[in-house]
């Protein structure tokens, strides 16, 4: 994802963060790119760093990706973000169509059902591919917009 994307997939993970934070909940928020590296924030209840909020929120890795990295690696992630046990949000943001092998599906699936974790998937402008088969709930958007149901949705977790 890059320009106008990019910009409004960091806006609704901002957006994500400050319901956490009303809510009191912990947050972590994730960027990758491809097998080339990913940025980790953890936003803990009341112990919010807003430089390194700021950081993760202007950085672009942008190298390119395939979905099933977030998918393959998301277990790991959970683990170096320090997530609290506990009925746990996962929302995907994408742009690209996800390929995703049956092997790592079922990885993810036996991880998420572990964590108690609910999948929601945003795929801006695409098609969905493989995602169907590792997400609670798929919602294709042609644009991710502040009015659109979709937004509205994963807002209201």
């Amino acid at each position: 994802m890059e320009g106008e994307k990019a910009h409004t997939a960091k806006a609704l993970a901002l957006a994500l963060a400050w319901v956490a934070r009303r809510q009191r909940r912990w947050c972590g928020l994730v960027a990758y790119s491809g097998d080339s590296g990913e940025r980790l924030l953890s936003l803990p209840p009341g112990r919010w760093d807003e430089e390194k909020l700021m950081d993760w929120l202007v950085a672009f890795i942008g190298r390119g990706s395939t979905l099933d990295v977030p998918v393959r690696e998301m277990s790991d992630y959970y683990r170096r973000l320090g997530a609290p046990s506990g009925v746990t949000d996962v929302v995907l943001i994408t742009d690209a169509q996800a390929r995703i092998p049956d092997d790592v599906a079922e990885s993810f699936n036996t991880w998420r059902r572990s964590v108690q974790a609910r999948v929601v998937a945003l795929v801006v402008g695409g098609e969905p591919g493989d995602l169907h088969s590792v997400s609670d709930e798929l919602h294709r958007v042609p644009a991710l917009t502040p009015d659109g149901d979709a937004v509205g949705r994963v807002l209201s977790l």
